[in-house]
């Protein structure tokens, strides 16, 4: 038991600091009921928000009303505090209104009563059961909950659609569907010396009889991150008396998207410690885990090599990880003895390279991550030069080192270049060196690369991608002498040529659509001889449920082997199902193993859990089930098993993440991991003496909302304040910003529109937002011609503060009214533009002084007049 004890004695040191005397016991906020989810919203190829809120209630999710009808460009406008909502459907003629307390809609002159149990009113929004709302709207949605995604399907031409064929057709600048930068202001969150760390760690319980023996076992792990020393600190320890290869690894540096490390280095990754290394194209896949360390200033939101891209990162103990890549299931790992997942360099295609990454935990617990890489727009810029420089010694002893260069020639060409020292089995090491081109022209991306190894073999290969319709295509072909790697081993008969084709896209029908690949791949011996292995995978979705089948063929010196592997995920309303079936096709046709098992949320955020897995081969039948607690502020679970030969076990595991919120000190617990991912503390204050700081008489807000890269979040201001912002995304621009509709006073508006932050594991960033109450001004626009006076509109009105900026713009309605509304306290000047007099041919009678006092000033009839510079 001197494990349990070692975990529980790390979280009694810990609390102390964390909860000083007299602070409030930590209680969740209200947001974060049992039942929401995050949802990524996607149109086709385009992501319209990757965090949309939903509830899972009973058998159907409850979707925003208001927040789908923005994405979707549907005229629905909502008022959750009175749970009605009005607008139209696509035209006028189909008027929409809702009113949730009166239990009626109306929808293109049809009314209709309403069940309440279809709606959720929370204060900032409607939520509506999504069978009922995609009844209601012209859409289909399908909801991947397993993906925490939700697929729109338009059944009529929505306005958004024609927005985005229109930016295609080049009539509209930016790119379609993306974010855009709003320009905020960059506020950097500095290092500290030594920091409060965030923590997930579980500990666990096992007893068991397999094979006539029984035995009990204890374990502790924990991922620890924080600022030490100046840098990011992570740190991983587990204690397993049965797992020789646990212990401790720890990692140190920083990462900065915008290259500002090392001064003239302007690397975006320093690290040292326990690092990973890129690997080499037909030398040696991603090097495991090392001490050592890591340079790079190759952008953190590209992929880690031209055409090849590794996902690897902490994996608590119990947890599971898919990859999908392009909608297919391509990959699973389970948690390994290091706490780390790794899929090593999956290739990529000529086009969007989607990458999802689904995590399971033990208790339940699911979390999705994703990228998103164009493979032809991570060409290096003109003049830049992009390197990775590295070395570590493995678990094993063996010493690993590279340095990979990436050189911008021009427009269309990249030069690469490097070289990679790379342990062999004997003990010994083997160096390479590397030279090659990339040409970036037309749709096509043409590659050359020779290698020379220290032994004097020898690798050339040519390489072609490119994209015909909704298929993606890659062929290279490689020509070796005396050359062997980790790709290609050294035998009596070794690999003259290799060629390789490759395919991916997703075949359609109807509205159904199957991602699709296939790989061909063929050696050529110095004998003649000839080995070939085909793998192709078909993948379809319809309705909750995910199937996928893989399929491989091998010829190996004239045996010929074929094997499969099928699987099946559905997950709708709270009830999930899995199932894979091995099989094998050639030489014998036989089962390998069979596996289901599903799982049903039960209320308060408990989650039961059964399966049955067969292994045909010795014929082993095993029963396994769980009851597990995978939300509020800690997560605990009982799991047992039992096979057809006798064999059983039960066990017990407690999960609780940990860490500070910095204002309040106020101890956050949660059964959800978050010291892997970034955080923000969050105040907003009336700012009365508008000075931009909070004092004096200055009032905290409660209830205000913010956007998180223009979507809204879910979570709002307590009575002090202060919002935790959790999981933010690591290491990437991350725009907040006070949704202005979340506040009490329509006057009300915060000083500065957003900020930019960099959140990082382990610290919490600190951002302030005052909000100043503003004033309005109006009138109207008049035109002096032929001696009368008369009201003229489309006139672009200016406010332009005492440094001569201007702050504000407006054009006059058609009957020359104007109202400018959100002005801050000041002195300003109210002109008509004088490009627009001066295009025009007209001048005005001069400019109004406005002065909006600190209470908020509303001036009425500031009206302007302009006449023909002829008639001045």
């Amino acid at each position: 038991m001197r494990v349990c004890k070692a975990g529980f004695l790390a979280v009694a040191m810990l609390l102390p600091a964390w909860q000083p005397a007299g602070a409030a016991p930590s209680t969740p906020p209200a947001a974060q009921d049992a039942n929401l989810v995050l949802l990524e919203v996607r149109l086709g190829n385009q992501v319209l928000s990757d965090a949309v809120n939903g509830y899972e209630i009973g058998k159907d999710v409850f979707l925003p009303l208001g927040e789908l009808s923005r994405l979707l460009t549907l005229a629905i406008r909502v008022t959750p505090g009175e749970g009605k909502a009005s607008g139209y459907i696509l035209s006028e003629e189909r008027g929409f209104s809702l009113d949730v307390p009166g239990r009626v809609a109306e929808i293109a002159g049809k009314r209709e009563e309403l069940d309440r149990a279809q709606f959720k009113l929370q204060p900032d929004e409607i939520y509506v059961a999504s069978r009922l709302l995609a009844r209601w709207l012209p859409v289909d949605l399908d909801l991947d909950m397993p993906s925490l995604a939700l697929k729109v399907r338009p059944r009529e031409q929505l306005p958004l659609q024609s927005r985005l064929a229109r930016r295609q057709r080049g009539s509209l600048p930016g790119m379609p569907g993306g974010y855009v930068d709003p320009g905020y202001p960059r506020l950097a969150t500095p290092y500290r010396l030594v920091d409060t760390p965030f923590i997930d760690q579980t500990i666990g319980l096992l007893g068991n009889r397999q094979g006539g023996r029984r035995q009990t076992e204890a374990s502790y792990t924990g991922y620890l991150t924080t600022d030490l020393l100046g840098m990011e600190a992570a740190l991983y320890a587990s204690r397993n008396r049965h797992d020789p290869s646990a212990g401790v690894r720890l990692t140190l540096g920083r990462h900065d998207p915008d290259g500002g490390l090392l001064g003239p280095l302007q690397a975006r990754t320093a690290l040292f410690g326990s690092v990973p290394l890129p690997g080499m194209p037909n030398v040696a896949p991603s090097s495991p885990t090392g001490n050592g360390l890591l340079l790079s200033n190759r952008p953190l939101n590209q992929p880690t090599s031209f055409d090849r891209h590794t996902l690897q990162g902490p994996l608590p103990p119990g947890w599971d990880v898919e990859l999908y890549y392009n909608e297919a299931l391509v990959g699973f790992q389970q948690s390994r003895p290091d706490g780390k997942y790794s899929f090593e360099d999956q290739p990529l295609a000529y086009g969007p390279n989607e990458f999802r990454l689904v995590f399971h935990g033990p208790l339940g617990q699911l979390r999705v991550e994703r990228q998103s890489f164009l493979l032809e727009q991570s060409a290096v810029p003109r003049g830049a030069l992009y390197y990775d420089l590295g070395a570590h010694r493995d678990v094993r002893g063996r010493e690993h080192a590279l340095a990979q260069f990436e050189w911008g020639l021009g427009e269309r060409f990249n030069a690469v270049g490097g070289w990679q020292r790379v342990p062999l089995f004997d003990g010994s090491r083997r160096d390479y060196a590397n030279l090659g081109l990339r040409a970036y022209w037309n749709g096509l991306i043409a590659t050359g690369d020779a290698v020379r190894a220290d032994d004097g073999g020898t690798l050339a290969q040519l390489g072609l991608k490119t994209r015909l319709g909704n298929v993606a295509l890659s062929a290279t072909h490689a020509r070796l002498n005396d050359f062997s790697s980790d790709f290609f081993s050294k035998s009596a008969d070794p690999v003259r040529s290799r060629s390789e084709v490759r395919a991916e896209g997703v075949a359609s029908l109807g509205t159904q659509y199957f991602p699709l690949a296939l790989q061909l791949r063929q050696d050529r011996l110095a004998s003649g001889a000839r080995n070939t292995d085909v793998t192709g995978r078909v993948s379809a979705y319809r309705n909750g449920t995910a199937l996928t089948n893989a399929l491989r063929w091998q010829s190996l010196g004239g045996k010929e082997a074929a094997d499969g592997m099928f699987q099946v995920s559905r997950r709708v309303a709270g009830i999930g199902l899995n199932g894979q079936l091995q099989y094998t096709l050639s030489p014998d046709t036989s089962l390998g193993s069979a596996a289901i098992s599903g799982d049903y949320y039960l209320s308060d955020g408990y989650l039961l859990n059964l399966g049955l897995t067969r292994m045909f081969q010795n014929r082993e039948l095993r029963l396994h089930g769980a009851l597990n607690k995978s939300l509020g502020s800690y997560g605990l679970g009982i799991n047992g098993f039992y096979s057809n030969r006798g064999d059983y076990g039960l066990g017990l595991q407690f999960f609780m993440a940990m860490g500070l919120e910095p204002r309040s000190r106020r101890l956050m617990l949660d059964a959800q991991p978050m010291a892997n991912m970034g955080a923000a503390s969050v105040r907003v204050y009336l700012d009365k003496d508008l000075n931009g700081r909070l004092d004096g008489a200055d009032e905290a807000i409660p209830g205000a909302g913010f956007t998180v890269n223009g979507a809204n979040y879910a979570l709002r201001t307590g009575p002090d304040g202060i919002a935790y912002l959790p999981r933010l995304p690591a290491h990437q621009h991350t725009d907040i910003a006070v949704d202005p509709n979340t506040l009490d006073d329509p006057q009300w508006q915060p000083k500065v529109a957003g900020l930019r932050v960099v959140p990082r594991p382990g610290r919490v960033s600190e951002l302030e937002f005052a909000v100043n109450l503003t004033g309005e001004v109006d009138g109207t626009t008049y035109l002096y011609a032929d001696g009368a006076r008369r009201a003229i509109g489309d006139l672009q009105l200016e406010l332009v503060d005492m440094s001569r900026q201007v702050v504000a713009t407006m054009t006059s309605a058609a009957d020359g009214y104007f109202v400018i509304t959100g002005i801050f306290p000041g002195d300003y000047f109210l002109r008509i533009s004088r490009e627009q007099l001066k295009r025009l041919g007209l001048t005005d009678n001069g400019m109004h002084l406005i002065t909006i006092d600190k209470d908020g000033t509303i001036l009425n009839g500031r009206d302007l007049d302009v006449r023909a510079q002829d008639e001045a």
